[in-house]
């Protein structure tokens, strides 16, 4: 049986930028202390140009990086972030800043953040996330971007201090 000839028709580039505040949200929330991680789905190349672009480190790991508790509790202190990673491996590396007595605020979108997101101190979907995500979280933000959390992060604290005194 002859088989047909095969054409190469097209390329198709999909890609999912962060949002146009990103950059400056993460600059401000580490101004205010916070340390930030990403946890993703996408490829270590992906990941570790996203990382750059948005004034992250670049020390991300990979999955194999969460495999065994000891392993996890260092990585997820020491990491910038994960890559490659399955919903079960963000609840872990949530769980783990937990456990070591970090209160942990996480964003997502998609099914595959709920489990962190609902595990989180504050989960946090943001605009346009699916309704599993916002079902798990805390705050769903409105509108675009993440700015807001910014914003959350200075009222909160100012709540907060006047508690305090």
């Amino acid at each position: 049986m002859e088989e047909a000839p095969v054409f190469f028709v097209g390329l198709l580039a999909v890609l999912d930028p962060p949002w146009e505040d990103t950059k400056s949200t993460i600059t401000e929330a580490k101004r205010m202390g916070a340390r930030v991680k990403m946890i993703t789905g996408d490829q270590m190349a992906i990941a570790k140009e996203t990382a750059r672009q948005i004034g992250m480190g670049t020390n991300i790991l990979n999955s194999e990086a969460i495999q065994d508790t000891f392993q996890l509790a260092n990585n997820a202190e020491l990491a910038d972030g994960f890559a490659e990673v399955f919903p079960e491996h963000k609840f872990a590396v949530v769980e783990s800043l937990l456990n070591g007595g970090h209160k942990v605020g996480m964003t997502g979108d998609g099914v595959n953040d709920a489990p962190a997101l609902k595990r989180a101190t504050v989960g946090i979907a943001v605009c346009n996330a699916t309704d599993a995500a916002r079902a798990a979280a805390d705050i769903v933000l409105t509108n675009p971007g993440l700015s807001t959390i910014i914003t959350a992060m200075v009222l909160s604290r100012q709540i907060f201090q006047k508690m305090r005194n």
